[in-house]
């Protein structure tokens, strides 16, 4: 789905990041570490890595957290909670703003990182939904919990303006549904998720050829949702 440098290069500095004291992960990133291994079994590849790097910090821990992504090279970007880093394919290396206007934009890779928090903040988005959060320990990487995963997932899937990430929040959604191992209670956001993927042939089909591995197999997709509905 993504550039396979930008999801290297993301998930190395994910493995990054993680060793950061407070680091919690969360979004897609964290659907490929409850997925991965029963995806695996299923299909005999990796599931979809991802190019964003979303993270959950608690407020009282967020101006030393800062701190500490900087010192990985990571800068402000265009929004509040967002930082990045910028990568140039010829220099093959992490790169400064300022050389970065210097390069044509077809060599250019941003890593971004979004920062949440569970309190308003003018560094980082605040969500009600980590008010209680739970915190899972995969492969020696702190995530969030499954479920608030899922209900994550679901919330951000109907505020999407790029359809790459909503497209992606699709595939996610379905395959923590099928492929996470866990039984879900299908909460009102979860049922509205479904339904909007059924009704929508082009995420049927994208879910079909990414997650399925075969285009062909959209009715599968949309057979296997529904039978959640009932």
């Amino acid at each position: 789905m993504y550039d396979i440098l930008e999801t290297d290069l993301s998930f190395e500095y994910l493995n990054k990041i993680s060793q950061i004291k407070n680091t919690v992960i969360i979004g897609g990133w964290t659907t490929y570490f409850y997925v991965n291994e029963n995806y695996r079994k299923a299909f005999g590849v990796d599931y979809l890595k991802s190019r964003d790097i979303d993270v959950f910090v608690s407020s009282k821990h967020l101006d030393e957290y800062i701190k500490e992504i900087k010192k990985l090279g990571f800068i402000q970007s265009a929004y509040f909670f967002r930082y990045e880093l910028i990568y140039s394919r010829s220099k093959n290396r992490i790169i400064t703003e300022k050389e970065s206007k210097k390069q044509p934009i077809h060599d250019l890779v941003y890593i971004f990182l979004d920062l949440f928090t569970d309190k308003k903040s003018e560094k980082a988005w605040n969500i009600n939904a980590f008010d209680k959060l739970k915190i899972f320990n995969i492969e020696k990487i702190d995530t969030v919990d499954i479920d608030t995963l899922l209900e994550l997932k679901c919330v951000s899937f109907f505020e999407r303006e790029k359809l790459d990430k909503e497209f992606k929040d699709a595939c996610d959604i379905y395959t923590l549904l099928i492929y996470s191992g866990k039984k879900f209670k299908v909460t009102k956001n979860i049922q509205s998720s479904i339904e909007k993927i059924i009704k929508r042939r082009d995420l049927c089909e994208f879910i079909a050829e990414n997650v399925l591995r075969d285009i062909t197999k959209v009715n599968i997709v949309i057979s296997t949702l529904q039978n959640l509905l009932k």
